[in-house]
């Protein structure tokens, strides 16, 4: 594929590059058509250049030359200029018709040198000559019905400026043989007509054979390809072989591997088998064990229940001393209360034994003042004296019943003072203890949950006591299948021992079956090769 790819590439680039030379030797002939009316122009007509024929040559000339130099800059570079190329060969025809024509028109002499200079007339061929180099037959028919229609025209002119066409030339009257004149153009047609059919023919073969080259280059390249997937069938066939008759190598060696293993296994089932009848004995015990088990745990929530019941009736009674303590509380408050009015009630007593023991200083100076004042009256205040007397003794009584009254307001205002700080002790003693209280019900309640929720997973524990012992008994039952199951793998192990050495003499022969296919697929290897 690849190398097809690379053969249309070149083929490609060949043609182009062809295309390419053909494209800078029309424009060489162009040049050299150039060229060539210049010498003309030099060569003959320095002398005669007010003849309209050097005039119209030389402006010929300079077209020529123009379009020569600029094909070059275009063509620089190995590029292909394709509509500079069309273009300039229609100014090639249309500058040689505008000749032409000019000269046929200025004067019947003119008109019949012109229409008899071969040169000329050759020009009109070598320009469609050079315009099939293009490779296009329908641009090369096109340009040559375009230069017999310019021929034509300049004949028609020429006709008009005076040139008689009749039967037999004759250069003294102007006179041209008219057939001449039409096969001169026919001739134009005729040979353009020719060059582009033979062209449009060329370019059917060289695809025919485009055709053809594309179809044997396709076939060898199919030929080779078919013979690559043939070497490459053979070596993997080759390979594959190998591979196969390596795996057969290691699974024979597998096998011989297995039948020992397969003894090592039987001695390991006897073992297993003894193995299993222990297991089932311990899964016995363990069922037993599970079972009493269960027993216990249910003995166990039935404590668990009755200390439930018994932490619920302390909750009561925790509320209850909550209670109670609060009433104390309470009853202790309004006991504080009532000693701070009779304190208060006390401090107003107080305050009236002072007024008091004042009234009885001043009864007791008063009665002083009487005693002196009856001294000095002699008799007559004898009776005065004896007033001021018992006043005394009154207000000495008054005295004594006063500090007495004192005394039995302090020491109440002490029993006061004392109860309040047994009350103040009881109330922070209430408060402690129903703080405690408030704890020990908070701790007997989350108690009361801890045992709720042991409770709840004894529950769950015994349930699950209850699943492992039917599981023990499945297990045990499985136990004594598996010893069954034992005791017939060991008889299998033996039929397999005996297909294990079948299977070994047959790998045998596929070994040998191998060796004679990898030979077979050397061969054919070689054969693809060469």
């Amino acid at each position: 594929m690849v190398a097809a790819t690379s053969k249309d590439t070149n083929t490609r680039f060949s043609a182009e590059s062809i295309l390419a030379r053909s494209y800078r030797f029309s424009n060489y002939v162009r040049l050299g058509l150039g060229l060539v009316f210049a010498g003309a122009v030099l060569a003959t007509g320095i002398g005669r250049f007010h003849l309209i024929l050097i005039q119209a040559e030389a402006v010929g000339t300079l077209v020529y030359l123009f379009l020569g130099l600029l094909g070059l800059y275009f063509m620089r570079g190995g590029r292909i200029p394709r509509r500079f190329a069309r273009i300039a060969i229609l100014l090639d025809f249309t500058t040689l018709g505008a000749i032409f024509g000019v000269v046929c028109s200025s004067s019947s002499e003119d008109a019949f040198q012109m229409i008899g200079n071969m040169p000329v007339y050759a020009i009109f061929f070598i320009s469609i000559g050079y315009s099939a180099l293009l490779g296009s037959p329908r641009y090369t028919l096109f340009i040559t019905l375009y230069a017999g229609l310019l021929y034509a025209m300049g004949l028609l002119l020429a006709g008009q400026s005076g040139v008689i066409f009749g039967g037999k030339p004759d250069p003294i009257n102007s006179i041209l043989s008219l057939p001449n004149a039409v096969l001169q153009t026919l001739f134009i047609l005729l040979t353009g007509s020719i060059v582009a059919a033979v062209l449009q023919m060329h370019r059917g073969l060289s695809r025919i054979a485009e055709d053809h080259g594309e179809e044997k280059a396709q076939l060898i390249e199919s030929l080779k390809q078919r013979r690559q997937k043939l070497a490459n069938h053979a070596l993997e066939l080759e390979k594959t072989t190998a591979d196969f008759k390596q795996f057969v190598e290691d699974t024979t060696g597998r096998i011989e591997t297995q039948a020992a293993a397969l003894e090592q296994a039987n001695a390991v089932s006897e073992e297993l088998t003894a193995s299993a009848t222990s297991t089932s004995e311990t899964v016995q015990s363990q069922s037993e064990g599970i079972e009493r088990m269960a027993t216990e745990s249910e003995q166990l929530r039935g404590i668990i229940e009755r200390v439930v019941r018994s932490n619920d009736s302390l909750n009561r009674s925790a509320r209850e001393s909550m209670e109670s303590m609060q009433s104390t509380g309470q009853a202790i408050e309004e006991t504080m209360g009532s000693l701070r009015n009779l304190e208060q009630a006390f401090a107003s007593v107080q305050q009236i034994t002072g007024i008091m023991t004042e009234i009885a200083d001043k009864t007791n100076l008063l009665s002083l003042n009487a005693s002196i004042e009856a001294a000095r009256a002699g008799d007559a205040g004898r009776g005065f004296a004896v007033v001021a007397t018992e006043v005394s003794k009154l207000a000495d009584y008054t005295a004594e019943n006063v500090r007495r009254i004192g005394e039995i307001v302090e020491q109440s205002l002490q029993t006061i003072a004392s109860a309040r700080s047994h009350a103040d002790n009881a109330v922070s003693q209430a408060e402690h203890q129903r703080t405690r209280t408030r704890e020990t019900e908070e701790q007997v309640r989350t108690t009361s949950e801890l045992l709720k929720s042991q409770n709840e997973i004894l529950e769950n524990l015994i349930a699950e006591l209850e699943v492992q012992r039917d599981r023990a008994g499945a297990v045990l039952t499985t136990a004594r299948e598996q010893i069954e199951g034992q005791k017939e793998l060991a008889r299998t192990m033996a039929s397999l021992d005996t297909e294990v050495s079948r299977i070994n003499d047959a790998s045998s022969r596929l070994k040998q079956g191998i060796d004679s296919i990898a030979h077979q697929s050397y061969e054919l290897r070689e054969l693809s090769q060469g």
